[in-house]
Parts: C-alpha cells; structure tokens; sequence
C-alpha cells in the first residue's frame, strides 16, 4: 500500500520541532506500507531550505522514510510572505510537482494546521479517485483567534472556516490529535463514525546524546521548558512567575533553562534581563533526534497554557510527551479537564495565567523529596509507554488507512 501524506510544515529528526510523521512513517513502514512525506522546502517552523539550489522539487531519503520537498518561497518576512507560500506550497501540490514518477498512492492524508494545504491533498485524492483521511493537529481557524493572531472577523479567518467545514463534510475519514475534538468536527458537519483520536506520540529509545552544555553541574534545582517561543506558549507567565520568587528571595539554587527558539524569544530575553532574572538562561533549539539528552539535564520541567476555551477540546503539545519520556515530575499551568500530568500522577498542575500560583508551585515542586519526586518521574514513563508510544499509535494508525482503503474499495 501506498500512502502520500500532505505536510506543509513536515520536519526531519534533525531539526527542532515535532517529528510525527517521519516517526508514523518509519511504524508504517514496518508494516508494509510505503509512504512519502510531501513537504514545503521552507516556512517559518525551520530557517532551513531544502532545495538550496534552483530546483522546483528534491527528494531525500532519511532512515527507509522519504520526504519530497516542493520549492516555496521564503516565508520569515511577515504575514504575507507566509501566506504566499502556503499558495505556492498548495499549488505545487495540485500539480504533484515532481511525484509523477512515483506509485500513485491509495489513500492521501491531508494535515492542518494548514488548511489550504490540506485542501490542495483533498483536490489530489479526489483527481486520483483514492480516499482522502484529514488530520487535524490544531482546530484552524479557531485557534489563531484565540490566541489573538487574527479577529474572528478578519477575511482569512472567514475563508479558513469555509475551508474547514468543507474539509469536514468531505473527507473519508477524520484523525484528531485532540481527545475532544469531536464535538467540533461533528457541529461543523462531520460525520461523527469516522473521527479517530489519534494523539501524539514518542519513539522509545531512539534519541542521541545531547551536545555538551555551556552550564556545568553547581547544585542548582533545574527546571527547564524545551519547546516553541511563540505565540501559542504563555512564557511571559514564566517569566512573571520567576520573577516573583526573586522578589521574594525564593530564586536561589534555583536555574531555569529556556531551550528552543521562535517569534517571542528576542521579547522574553528582553523581559529577562530587565527584571535582572540572571538565574533563567535561554538556550538555542536543539533537534528531535538530540532532545533526549538535553532533557535529561533537568530535575523538572514546565509547561504553561493560555486559559483559553479552545483547550476545552484537549491538546497534544510535543514537548509535553518528550517531558513524560525523560522521567523527570512535570509542572503545567493549564485549566482545562484533559489534564495527563493530573492522570498520570506526574507532577503539579496549577491554573493558567496566574503566575502567584506557578511561582509557589515551583518552590513546592523544588521542596518535595528526591523520591516522590523519582516517583512522578516513573509514572511519566509508564504513562506515556502505556499510551503514547509511537509503536502502538503507529499501528492504529496503519489499521485506519487499511479499513478506509478497504471499505472504499467496497464501495466503488
């Protein structure tokens, strides 16, 4: 079987960011079905070009798993520049620049949160007369309103949301990545017999040792986010939490290490070192196939939610499954009823946006004794070995796509 997967922003294990698809692949693989990553040469996750040269499309081969990129456009100059790579993306897409020398596949995935590139996968399937199957990584448009990037009434909100409903309505089958997505999908029109929760995952024991870090052992209690500075990311709450322990003189033998890059980094060094917070260091990205070794440097990790109403349908952060893996307790600010961290008994869970909370959280957290906190460590382990290895969620999915092959064969 052959399956294409339509990704505008697909990553490979050495870059930062998340990897599910190349890691689905290699599952899928395993099990006899040929698949091919479809991704944008360049967009604003990775500065990487993939076709430095003057090429419209590559093909690259990584670990049995093959990725064929499409030329785009630089896309870090703005809104603009973003959305016209998208088009290009979508368009060489509904071209299949460069794929016509490859088996045409029997089902197409189409993944958000771009949803003109999920469109254009749809256009394709249906050309190919194959199945189309959605998956919705982040509930577009109403995510970028929450989280104020456009007004509800802005154009391109208006055109995503005719998008999404169409996607939902027609395609042969759903895969969410949030366990309460359902009732979204369903009110915009999906059929609610064939959505799957399919979250993300992490691949066990497959990642390299970290570089050598600048900050060598002093004692210090380590609690570090690894992940995005974006938007999305409530690390002002950090910041405003961190500095409220050095009001109060709670900040000593306490280091807390920012890993990763993105859009409000520049900001958040900026609120840092004004507040004299000399005791949190920011850190480059580092890539998937190296996280693992970086992680196991810290003795806690953070991670810290907007309150937002979106959370409502759940979340699937790849950091979060990356914490669960290293074995360290977890602090997470987050409101909404899914809640791993509270399931697994993995650590403290706090209210969103209320960094008085966090801040005491963080000393309760550096308080509490090495074993209970090994304890939590463990059972983030056995939580996400139980319920999100790559190797159990690889194997729903390849069920999926072979019973949608199957029953549209059935029917035609």
């Amino acid at each position: 079987m052959n399956v294409w997967i339509v990704n505008h922003f697909a990553l490979t294990p050495d870059q930062p960011g998340g990897t599910r698809h190349f890691e689905l692949a290699k599952e899928l693989g395993s099990r006899g079905i040929d698949v091919t990553i479809i991704g944008a040469s360049r967009q604003h996750i990775s500065n990487r070009d993939h076709i430095p040269n003057g090429a419209k499309w590559a093909r690259e081969q990584i670990d049995d798993v093959r990725f064929h990129w499409i030329k785009t456009p630089s896309s870090s100059s703005g809104y603009f520049s973003r959305v016209w790579n998208n088009v290009v993306f979508a368009a060489s897409v509904v071209r299949r620049r460069g794929l016509s020398d490859l088996q045409s596949p029997e089902i197409v995935v189409g993944t958000s949160p771009d949803l003109i590139s999920a469109l254009s996968a749809y256009v394709v399937a249906r050309f190919l007369k194959v199945p189309f199957v959605l998956e919705i990584r982040d509930v577009w448009p109403l995510s970028i309103v929450q989280i104020g990037l456009l007004s509800e009434r802005h154009p391109v909100v208006f055109l995503l949301s005719l998008v999404e409903r169409f996607l939902y309505r027609n395609a042969s089958w759903i895969v969410t990545l949030l366990p309460g997505a359902h009732k979204h999908i369903i009110g915009l029109g999906g059929n609610a017999d064939h959505i799957t929760w399919i979250p993300n995952g992490i691949t066990i024991g497959e990642q390299e040792p970290a570089r050598a870090s600048d900050i060598g052992p002093n004692g210090d209690f380590v609690l570090m986010y690894a992940g995005s500075h974006g938007n999305a990311n409530n690390l002002d709450s950090l910041i405003e939490a961190a500095a409220l322990l050095k009001q109060e003189g709670k900040h000593e033998g306490l280091k807390i290490r920012m890993v990763g890059d993105g859009p409000q980094k520049e900001a958040l060094m900026r609120s840092a070192r004004k507040l004299g917070l000399d005791f949190m260091v920011f850190e480059p990205a580092v890539p998937k196939s190296e996280i693992g070794g970086v992680l196991a440097e810290a003795d806690a990790f953070c991670l810290v939610f907007y309150s937002r109403s979106i959370y409502d349908l759940g979340m699937s952060a790849n950091k979060l499954f990356d914490y669960f893996a290293a074995g360290r307790p977890i602090l997470m600010a987050f409101d909404a009823n899914y809640n791993p961290v509270r399931e697994a008994d993995a650590g403290i869970t706090v209210p969103a946006e209320d960094a008085a909370s966090l801040a005491q959280a963080i000393c309760d957290l550096r308080e509490t004794n090495a074993e209970r906190r090994r304890e939590m460590g463990q059972n983030a382990q056995a939580y996400v070995n139980e319920n999100h290895s790559m190797k159990i969620l690889g194997g729903k999915y390849a069920e999926l796509v072979m019973r949608v092959v199957s029953r549209s064969k059935g029917e035609s």
